[in-house]
């Protein structure tokens, strides 16, 4: 028997390719690249309260095929920021849901 999994993907408001990320409590390039950042959730994560962000690196900043991933551990939305000001998860004006994104990993015949 096979289940079929939901996940939710957000991405920031006017979030583009970049290559900054934040390393070692400080911002600077990310030696991987250029990249695309999404959080993303499933049912389980939304009842829980927790998301999971990627980035998506890219081949440049002007080409958006994706050549590899990372991602972070599970963490709670409202984990704060490194300043310590803003929580990691903003708030629902802030992101962009993608559509439902369903997938199933089917059982060989």
């Amino acid at each position: 028997m096979s289940t079929v999994n939901i996940v939710k993907y957000f991405f920031y408001r006017g979030s583009e390719i970049h290559k900054t990320t934040s390393m070692n409590g400080m911002h600077q390039i990310d030696p991987l690249g250029y990249h695309v950042t999404l959080c993303f959730k499933d049912e389980q994560q939304l009842l829980r309260g927790t998301h999971v962000s990627s980035h998506g690196y890219v081949k440049d900043q002007d080409n958006l095929e994706f050549i590899q991933a990372t991602h972070t551990r599970e963490k709670s939305d409202k984990t704060k920021r490194q300043r310590g000001k803003k929580d990691v998860w903003p708030s629902e004006d802030m992101l962009v849901q993608a559509p439902d994104i369903g997938y199933s990993h089917l059982p060989p015949n």
